[in-house]
C-alpha cells in the first residue's frame, strides 16, 4: 500500500478515535433573565455546561427557549427554519447550537484558547466571560445596523479586548469539540405559485408554532400576543395569528408625530381583546432603554418597553420585515434577507428578562422572497393592489377577505419607533446621567487608546476638550460665587448631557458599552442554585433541569 494513503488512513482512524458522545450538563441561575443561556465548550471535553434562566426547557439531549413548527417533545428545531428562539442540541459526534429563523435575534460566541462559549444574550456572553469591549470603538451603531446587508454581508466581529467575539445570524453553529462552525440551516421549497398556497402556507406554519407553544410537555406553557397598528403588517399577522387561536393584542395610541395608529377598528372587526399603551410609556421606569441600547446600540425599540405586561410571559407576533416580503416595489430579492431597518432586533435582550419568545410572522418562508414578491405583482392580486407608493396586495387581500374595511388599514406609512439624539426624543434623565458619569470615567483611556486613530486635528481637539472639562468641573465648584449671567451658562450646560465628553460626538452612539456593561451586572451577582448532570447513556429526554 502506499505510504502516503497509508499516513492518510492512520490519520483518520485517529480522528475517529477522538471523537466523542457530547453530554449536557444545566446549572439553573434563578436571578438570570429567564430566558437566557450561555454554554461552555472546553476542548476535547464531552461535557458541555449550560448555565440558564428558569424558563429555558431542558432535556437530555437538548436545551432551549424557542418555538417551531414540529412536535415539542422531539425536540427536533434544529431540522427546521421555522424556528423562533434559540437552544442547542445533541446529533452524533456533535452539538447543533440553533439560532432564530429571523434576524430580530441571534447568537453569539466567544472564542478563546482552550474553550468556546456560546449564548442568546450578549450582555451575559461579556459578563460570564469577562471580556470587555473596546469602548473606544466609535461604529458601534453601524456594526449592528450591518445586518441590514443581509446574513451573507454584514459585519460579524465585535471589538473586544481579548479573544475572539463574533455574532451570528439565522444561521446555527456546529461544534465537534475542537470547532465552531456555522451551518445553514435546513431549506425547503415550498411552492407559492399561487395566494392559496402562500395563505395556506401561512395558516398552517402559524398554527403549527401555535401548538408546539402550548404543549402539554412544556414547562413553561405560552399564549400569543400581537401587536397592533393601522398599518398593513401587524394586521396581516393579527388576523393570521387569530385564525391560529390568537386572542389578544396590543397597541400604541399614537405614533411618531402623534398620529393615530392604534388598530383599535381592526381589533373590533376580528373580535380581538386590545390593550392600549402611551408610546413614551416607558418613561415611567428608569433606565427603559438600557437593554435596548445593550442588545444593538440602538434604542428605537425602547418603545416595547411600554407594553412590558402584556409581553411577559408569551410569544409575541410581529410584523416586522413585512416591508420587505410583503411590499409590491421590494427590490432585493435574494435568500440573504436583506432588510430596510433593523426593526426588533432591540428587543433581542429585554425578552428574555421577559419571559418572551419573539415571532416574527414575515419571516415565515423568507428565503423565498423572490416568489413572494412575483405573486405580489401577479394578475391574481391586481385587484388587491392600491395606487402610490404603500401598496402590499398579499395583506390587503388577507386583511379584506377577514372583513376589516379597506379604508381602516394600509393608508399611509407610520412608526413607532424612536430616534434618540435627534431633537424628538432625549433620553431619560436617569439614562443621561449614569452614562455621561461612566464616560468620563473612561475619558483618560479613550484619549490613550483613540488618540493614535486620529490625525492631529483630531488630537488637538480631544486635548482641548479634556482640558475644558477639567475647568468646568473646578467653575462648578465656585458656581455660587459667580456673577448671575455664568451661572445661567454653566446651568445650561448642565441640560445637554447628552454631550459626550468626547469632541463633536452625541452620547448616543456610545451608549452601548455602558448598557451592556450594566445588564452584566445581573449575570456577575447571581449564583447558580441547582445543577443537573443528564446522563449520556440512559435516562428520557422527558427529565427535567430543574
Amino acid at each position: 500500500m502506499d505510504k502516503q494513503f497509508q499516513g492518510i488512513t492512520r490519520e483518520r482512524l485517529t480522528y475517529r478515535k477522538r471523537r466523542m458522545k457530547f453530554r449536557f450538563t444545566f446549572t439553573l441561575e434563578e436571578e438570570w433573565p429567564k430566558l437566557a443561556w450561555i454554554a461552555e465548550c472546553v476542548k476535547s471535553d464531552s461535557v458541555i455546561h449550560v448555565r440558564h434562566g428558569a424558563q429555558v426547557e431542558a432535556r437530555e439531549s437538548w436545551f432551549c427557549e424557542a418555538v417551531w413548527d414540529g412536535e415539542f417533545e422531539a425536540g427536533h428545531f434544529d431540522q427546521t427554519d421555522l424556528v423562533f428562539g434559540s437552544g442547542g442540541r445533541l446529533r452524533e459526534e456533535r452539538v447543533v447550537f440553533v439560532s432564530s429563523g429571523s434576524t430580530v435575534d441571534r447568537l453569539q460566541f466567544l472564542e478563546l484558547e482552550f474553550k468556546v462559549l456560546i449564548s442568546n444574550s450578549l450582555p451575559c456572553l461579556l459578563a460570564v466571560s469577562g471580556i470587555k469591549v473596546d469602548h473606544t470603538y466609535g461604529r458601534f451603531q453601524e456594526f449592528f445596523q450591518s445586518i441590514m446587508k443581509g446574513i451573507d454581508s454584514y459585519e460579524k466581529r465585535l471589538p473586544v479586548l481579548s479573544g475572539r467575539l463574533e455574532l451570528t445570524y439565522f444561521r446555527n453553529l456546529v461544534w465537534d469539540g475542537r470547532h465552531l462552525e456555522e451551518e445553514d440551516k435546513p431549506e425547503f421549497l415550498r411552492d407559492f405559485s399561487s395566494f392559496s398556497r402562500y395563505r395556506g402556507f401561512l395558516n398552517a406554519s402559524v398554527a403549527k408554532i401555535g401548538d408546539n407553544m402550548s404543549a402539554a410537555a412544556r414547562n413553561h406553557r405560552y399564549e400569543m400576543v400581537g401587536g397592533l397598528s393601522s398599518g398593513y403588517d401587524s394586521t396581516t399577522v393579527a388576523v393570521v395569528a387569530h385564525e391560529a387561536g390568537m386572542k389578544q393584542v396590543f397597541s400604541f395610541r399614537a405614533a411618531r408625530g402623534g398620529q393615530d395608529d392604534d388598530g383599535q377598528v381592526t381589533a373590533e372587526h376580528l373580535g380581538l381583546d386590545l390593550t392600549l399603551f402611551d408610546r413614551d410609556g416607558w418613561r415611567q421606569q428608569p433606565f427603559s432603554e438600557v437593554p435596548y441600547f445593550g442588545a444593538a446600540a440602538l434604542g428605537g425599540d425602547t418603545v416595547l418597553s411600554a407594553a412590558q405586561n402584556s409581553l411577559r410571559g408569551r410569544v409575541f407576533l410581529s410584523g416586522f420585515h413585512g416591508d420587505k416580503m410583503w411590499a409590491k416595489d421590494t427590490k432585493a430579492l435574494g435568500s440573504d434577507i436583506v432588510r430596510g431597518d433593523v426593526s426588533g432586533l432591540g428587543f433581542t435582550e429585554h425578552r428574555l428578562a421577559l419571559g418572551c419568545i419573539h415571532f416574527p410572522v414575515p419571516f415565515v418562508g423568507v428565503r423565498q422572497i423572490r416568489d413572494v414578491h412575483a405573486l405580489s405583482n401577479s394578475p391574481e392580486l391586481a385587484t388587491w393592489d392600491v395606487s402610490g407608493d404603500y401598496s402590499r396586495p398579499i395583506c390587503r387581500r388577507i386583511v379584506e377577505e377577514a372583513g376589516v374595511p379597506r379604508e381602516c388599514f394600509g393608508m399611509s406609512k407610520k412608526a413607532i419607533t424612536t430616534h434618540f439624539g435627534t431633537g424628538e426624543s432625549m433620553l431619560s434623565d436617569e439614562t443621561q446621567a449614569k452614562s455621561h458619569r461612566w464616560l468620563l470615567g473612561k475619558r483618560n483611556q479613550w484619549v490613550t487608546t483613540a488618540a493614535p486613530r486620529l490625525g492631529m486635528p483630531g488630537r488637538v481637539l480631544l486635548a482641548v476638550r479634556v482640558r475644558y472639562d477639567a475647568v468646568n468641573r473646578l467653575l462648578r465648584k465656585i458656581n455660587y460665587f459667580l456673577p448671575g449671567g455664568a451661572r445661567s451658562w454653566l446651568d445650561e450646560s448642565d441640560t445637554q448631557r447628552q454631550r459626550c465628553p468626547y469632541p463633536r460626538t452625541s452620547v448616543v452612539p456610545h451608549l452601548f458599552p455602558w448598557a451592556a456593561e450594566r445588564m452584566g451586572d445581573v449575570y456577575r451577582s447571581a449564583k447558580g442554585s441547582k445543577e443537573q448532570c443528564f446522563g449520556s447513556a440512559s435516562g428520557t429526554d422527558q427529565k427535567r433541569a430543574s
